[in-house]
């Protein structure tokens, strides 16, 4: 895994990859929330299904193929009861050949 520099450089890797549309538009949208370092990303998935217009499932299903993929790190926290629980991202940046 690269070291993470900046979101601008973070874009431009997302918009490059491989992956399919609406994981990318995920990204996007969980990059609005970033810090210049893209850690302590603390957004709800209501949040980012309404940003992107996507349903819920559909963006938990993207989290976790972007997570899976290398792109974001997710801290989770489980409270006491359903309604307590939250994700906490952090953007990364998988080794990939960005050329040809």
């Amino acid at each position: 895994m690269r070291e993470f520099r900046n979101v601008d450089e973070w874009h431009c890797g997302v918009s490059q990859s491989q992956m399919v549309a609406n994981t990318r538009l995920v990204l996007f949208a969980i990059s609005l929330f970033a810090n210049r370092v893209g850690q302590g990303i603390a957004v709800s998935v209501g949040v980012l299904a309404e940003r992107t217009g996507l349903s819920k499932p559909s963006v938990i299903k993207h989290l976790k193929l972007a997570e899976e993929a290398g792109w974001i790190g997710a801290q989770r926290y489980d409270g006491t009861g359903a309604r307590l629980k939250r994700n906490e991202y952090s953007l990364k940046f998988p080794e990939m050949d960005l050329e040809g």
